[in-house]
Formats: C-alpha cells, structure tokens, sequence
C-alpha cells in the first residue's frame, strides 16, 4: 500500500491532497490567499488523521513548484525539503500550471498581477508552451490561436468562466510521469518573474 501526499500552495487555494495507491482518497481545498503559511501544515495533520494514517505511511510527496505566488511557492516546497530531510519519503515536484492542466488538452493560467498572466499549454503528456509569462494581450492572442483547447485557472480576469479543477488527481496523474527528485537541495521554485 502506497500513501501519496499532495500540497499545492502556489496560488489563492490551499489544496491538500491524498492518495493510495494511485487514486485520491481524499482533498482539502478552500481560498486562502496569502494565510497558507498559517493553515498548511494544520491541514496535512488534519487530513492524515481524518483518514488514519501515521506520517510515516507517506511515501512520497507531490508538490507544485510554481509559477504562482512569490511567498506560496516557498510554503509548499518548505514543507516537502524539510519532510524529506526528516523521514524517508520520495518528492516530486510538478508546474503549478501543469497541475491546473493534468494530462489533458489545456491553456492553464495564473494571475501574474500588472495585466500578466503565467501561462502553460499542454496537450496530454506533450508541452505545446512551456510556462512562461506574459502581457494580457499575448494570452488573448494564444487562446485564439489554440481555440480548441479548454482554458482553465485564474480566468476571471479575461472575462471567461472559471471551472472546477481536480487539482490532487491532476497531480497525482502527473506525478506518474514525473521524475523523483534526486538532490532535495537543488530543489528550487519557479518564479518567472526575472524571465520577463
């Protein structure tokens, strides 16, 4: 029996996810914007003792690593080094986009704040953008031009319906696919923000 663990601190949701033996058993989502630092490690506590389960049955841990909120970024990734260094657990460390997107045919996006968005495009297993960062204008000319790909995340601010997102089994379908990370210390998040 395999116990996953899932953290995704990255944007204005604080999601804490679990799984066994590849299949979410459970997830705890709500708003959270710029407090997940006070509520992140309440929940993973919460959430292992709703379902009885000892820190030490988490094999691994699945965390997202940005883009998204410069402070939230950090949070999750903090939690996962310091797991790592005190119990024997895998971490794999995935997009945060990625994890709007799951292996699906996407455009994912967060809010960048000054009219910019974080911006993914995927296609199943395949990477159509890389993450990267750019104007509104430049998002509203992508969603044209790959109109037949669902476009999920922080929307609201191009005037687009905001939809439901499964972010722990999008994680943990991604984590399939994922490479372990080898050196906890070479573990850093992604910003994007020099990247413009």
């Amino acid at each position: 029996m395999s116990y996953s663990l899932i953290i995704d601190t990255t944007s204005k949701y604080l999601v804490i996810g679990l799984g066994k033996d590849n299949k979410v058993i459970d997830e705890t989502k709500y708003e959270c914007w710029q407090r997940q630092s006070e509520f992140a490690v309440l929940e993973i506590s919460k959430i292992l003792s709703k379902n009885n389960i000892d820190v030490d049955d988490i094999d691994q841990i699945i965390v997202s690593k940005g883009p998204g909120s410069y402070t939230g970024v950090r949070i999750g990734l903090t939690i996962a080094k310091v797991w790592s260094i005190t119990k024997t657990v895998k971490i794999k460390a995935i997009s945060s986009l990625r994890a709007l997107a799951g292996l699906d045919k996407k455009i994912a996006l967060l809010d960048a704040r000054s009219n910019r968005y974080y911006i993914g495009i995927y296609d199943n297993e395949k990477v159509i953008l890389e993450d990267c960062i750019k104007e509104i204008d430049e998002v509203k000319e992508l969603i044209h031009k790959y109109s037949e790909y669902e476009v999920v995340g922080e929307v609201e601010g191009l005037g687009l319906e905001n939809k439901e997102i499964n972010y722990s089994s999008n994680m943990l379908e991604i984590a399939n696919i994922s490479e372990e990370v080898k050196d906890i210390d070479r573990l850093i998040p992604t910003y994007l923000k020099e990247a413009y």
